[in-house]
């Protein structure tokens, strides 16, 4: 089988979480399968845009390697001496349209959230900041990806038998140019990225991690109700019905239905902080292409 997993930016901060994954990664390794790690970087990108006055691509290169580099030590120390170093980090691109809406209308979350008081200074700085169920936070230009530049390396390693740790924080936003490629002062979804290199991979499974235990109708109030398995005809209805969040589960979910509904397979929705079972699809929101 081949894997791609995505890892929520916001739900692998703690330590024990990425650990957990991190082992099972190995474990799914040595049981001869092929995986691929799309992490997210919100929290990561957030806290560095306030402290340095660089691009939003820029930001995301350093996080690629800083949080690629935890992931594959914990990784290869899960896997022994023996294998060691059969993780590797793809600093990876994405390509985006130059005009894309989300430039004019940004949506991405990064950062943590913010009190009413530091939102609205924030605001007054210049900054997007939206109110979301959860609170405020800021957000930022995330345009979809359409084409992922370094393809051919992922594909290299993954056939020289490597764990691949690849377009970390959604990938480093391009657009395509005269000479080749220029960076655009964005953050690209990581569970779109995610189902892109799925379907361009011809992975078995996406699988995306995040700290709830799934795709919920009627999140956040009494009739709040977790969707076990579902077709993608069934869960299509429910984006129009408006049941998931923009910036927040609506991705995963719009990910999945990208990925099941072009390549005919499962996608799973579920909690990092019980794997094994989300891929035995024992829990968390499973996709069925219908």
């Amino acid at each position: 089988m081949r894997y791609v997993i995505g890892l929520g930016g916001n739900a692998i901060i703690g330590k024990g979480s990425l650990a957990r994954i991190c082992r099972y990664a190995a474990e799914l390794y040595r049981s001869g399968n092929d995986v691929m790690i799309v992490h997210g970087n919100g929290p990561e990108v957030g806290a560095l845009s306030s402290l340095e006055n660089k691009s939003l691509a820029i930001l995301t290169a350093q996080t690629q390697a800083e949080i690629g580099i935890e992931i594959s030590d914990k990784i290869d120390s899960f896997l022994g001496v023996k294998s060691a170093q059969k993780a590797a980090i793809v600093i990876t691109r994405v390509v985006v349209k130059e005009h894309d809406s989300e430039f004019t209308n940004p949506s991405k979350p990064i950062g943590r959230f913010l009190s009413k008081g530091e939102a609205i200074r924030l605001k007054e700085r210049g900054f997007c900041i939206k109110k979301l169920i959860h609170g405020y936070r800021r957000v930022v230009p995330s345009p979809m990806p359409l084409d992922i530049v370094e393809l051919k390396q992922i594909e290299d390693l993954l056939d020289s038998k490597h764990i691949v740790i690849a377009a970390g924080g959604g990938g480093i936003s391009v657009f395509k140019t005269k000479y080749g490629f220029g960076l655009a002062n964005a953050v690209v979804d990581k569970d779109y990225t995610s189902s892109l290199l799925a379907i361009k991979t011809r992975a078995d499974r996406l699988v995306l991690l995040t700290n709830v235990d799934g795709a919920f109708v009627n999140f956040a109030s009494k009739e709040s109700r977790l969707i076990r398995e579902v077709s993608s005809s069934e869960l299509r209805a429910l984006v129009k019905a408006g049941h998931f969040e923009k910036g927040s589960m609506l991705p995963k979910v719009m990910a999945c239905l990208n990925f099941t509904e072009k390549t005919g397979k499962i996608a799973v929705i579920g909690n990092l902080s019980r794997p094994e079972r989300v891929f035995r699809e024992k829990m968390g929101t499973v996709i069925v292409p219908v």
